[in-house]
């Protein structure tokens, strides 16, 4: 993975790297190997393994590269997403994967929600991006959702891997390459710093423990765990403002993926709901029904 340097960063501690960037084929490997390996005994099983199937298909999308122009243009960072939305790459990487999943066995509805998009016009499929991009989730086809959301992923792995990380030197709670909100955090062994994963471009950034990622309030957090759980996952809830973020601790489980884990650990979503806090993290391959 590519490292950007601490330099302009306020408040770190001494040798923390703010910043690190994806590499596209560690990204969907690790998470299709996590995914293949959470599946056997899982109450959702056969999600999680046309997920890890998903995950291998986006590998294939990921080397569909941007176009000449756009690989040597280096904007200022965050990127904006939408202006990328018109790319020919991320619609190729969407053809990869669709004639991937179409070798899957797949329910019904996702079969033909990947007949859909075969059938879709670059225009069509343009918009259901923005769609997705902008959170609008009452707009979407929820079936389809997850094979665009995963050609959305592969694009922008690849071009996240490709910036110019000097530039990217905030310390939010959103992504610092492409604005995006993360999917959840995780714990590094040793020092125990946190870094928060994004959800669309994998890009990991820095951000102090005992914060709420949503409001950077210190005061009112708190932890919960399944009863049972040995693999180190807990969810950081805060008291002012009624969010909460997973959290994976390496240290318990080092082979843990934040993407494929949040997806296995729905469970722990339905408890945090039960006791009214909201979710902050977004997981692309599961978005929410409209209400």
């Amino acid at each position: 993975m590519s490292l950007a340097p601490t330099a302009g960063l306020q408040g770190l501690p001494a040798e923390t790297v703010p910043i690190i960037l994806p590499s596209p084929a560690q990204v969907f490997e690790k998470r299709s190997a996590r995914l293949r390996s959470l599946a056997p005994g899982h109450a959702v099983s056969a999600y999680l393994d046309a997920m890890a199937r998903l995950a291998e298909a986006q590998l294939a999308a990921a080397n569909v590269k941007p176009s000449g122009s756009e690989e040597a243009f280096v904007p200022a960072l965050p990127f904006d997403v939408h202006d990328h939305c018109h790319n020919k790459a991320w619609q190729k990487g969407l053809e990869a994967i669709v004639s991937e999943m179409r070798l899957t066995h797949l329910p019904e509805p996702s079969q033909a929600a990947l007949a859909r998009l075969s059938a879709a016009s670059p225009a069509a499929l343009d918009a259901m991006a923005q769609e997705i991009l902008s959170r609008n989730y009452d707009r979407i086809d929820l079936a389809a959702a997850p094979f665009i959301a995963a050609a959305l992923q592969a694009y922008w792995t690849n071009l996240a891997s490709n910036v110019q990380a000097e530039a990217a030197e905030r310390i939010t709670r959103n992504c610092p390459v492409c604005a995006s909100p993360p999917v959840a955090g995780v714990i590094l062994s040793g020092r125990k710093l946190r870094y928060l994963c994004c959800s669309l471009c994998a890009t990991q950034w820095y951000m102090p423990r005992l914060t709420c990622a949503t409001c950077g309030s210190t005061a009112g957090i708190s932890y919960f765990a399944l009863d049972g759980d040995t693999d180190g996952t807990k969810a950081e809830a805060c008291s002012q403002c009624n969010a909460y973020l997973k959290l994976f601790y390496l240290e318990s489980n080092r082979k843990a993926e934040a993407f494929a884990d949040d997806l296995a650990t729905l469970a722990l979503d339905l408890l945090m709901s039960g006791r009214g806090y909201s979710r902050l993290g977004i997981n692309l391959f599961l978005l929410p029904a409209p209400c």
